[in-house]
């Protein structure tokens, strides 16, 4: 199926959990409902997880993969005998639950049904709107389980989101939708990444995003610093062209690798470090599911 200058391609897949080993994240199983995403944001590191697959540069945010059954291979998976409901499950990880496709074929609600249905802890990361389509499902979940809703919001300057994110709804839609969360009595957070050095990266400028955030009672905020993973490099260098080419020797400077200077970075979360303590918006506790702080006291 092919809409506008996107193909929707149908599977079937025999399982829907993968385990990740990342010391530092608040979960250690993911849930993709989609494959690729539409949203085509320039910074994106989960590109290489269509080149994986076999497919061609670009085809990430041109060629997504419809799960048809993601529901239903989940709700067997959770209904095992040894899975334990407590762990999150974080369906995210590398693509939008939220993405236009969701408008199409609805596959989150279906699979929010079975966290629900399973009282399963869940994770969701999105940069939509959409997700108050879900509000009413979402609201039972938290209630009756732990869930954690996560806004990705990369800065408050629409015209730069335009430009780095360009298919990603507008910053006010996604404000709206946090206070909407909020007022349902969901924990939400705001992940405001990547952090652009020379570009959204002084003081001034993250101050006013993590006041706003505040503002809106999000429970905590995370900032980080744009890498270089995969197509990103060609992708941010390119952008900078149009933008500030003389930003482009200092980037390179920057990026020896595919992570920022050590020091630069450290720089940065000195100063985010203060200000979300300074905005109350440093609950980081509430990223974990309380069913797991409960068993490691």
């Amino acid at each position: 199926m092919e809409k506008g200058n996107v193909v929707y391609e149908h599977v079937e897949v025999e399982k829907m959990l993968h385990r990740l080993n990342v010391w530092f994240l608040p979960f250690r199983w993911g849930s993709n409902i989609y494959r690729g995403c539409e949203h085509d944001c320039i910074y994106c590191n989960a590109r290489y997880t269509h080149e994986y697959l076999g497919m061609q540069e670009g085809e990430f945010a041109r060629k997504i993969i419809i799960k048809d059954n993601a529901a239903s291979a989940l709700d067997k998976e959770f209904s095992k005998e040894n899975w334990n409901k407590n762990l999150t499950v974080n369906v995210s990880t590398v693509t939008d639950p939220y993405q236009p496709a969701e408008k199409e074929f609805g596959n989150t609600r279906k699979v929010l049904e079975v966290f629900l249905k399973h009282h399963n802890a869940l994770l969701i990361t999105t940069k939509s709107d959409l997700v108050l389509k879900d509000i009413d499902i979402l609201e039972e979940i938290s209630k009756t389980g732990f869930l954690n809703v996560c806004m990705t919001i990369t800065t408050l300057d629409q015209e730069l989101s335009n430009k780095i994110e360009p298919r990603v709804p507008p910053i006010e839609k996604r404000l709206s939708a946090i206070k909407k969360l909020k007022e349902a009595g969901i924990t939400v957070g705001v992940t405001a990444i990547p952090v652009l050095p020379y570009i959204s990266d002084d003081e001034e400028t993250l101050e006013e995003m993590i006041k706003t955030f505040s503002e809106l009672g999000v429970d905590y905020v995370i900032v980080d610093v744009l890498n270089f993973k995969g197509e990103t490099r060609q992708r941010i260098l390119k952008f900078l062209e149009g933008y500030d080419p003389s930003l482009i020797p200092k980037y390179e400077a920057l990026y020896q690798t595919d992570y920022c200077d050590k020091e630069y970075s450290k720089g940065v979360r000195k100063i985010t470090n203060k200000l979300v303590k300074k905005y109350g918006v440093d609950h980081y506790d509430k990223m974990f599911s309380y069913r797991k702080n409960k068993e490691a006291k």
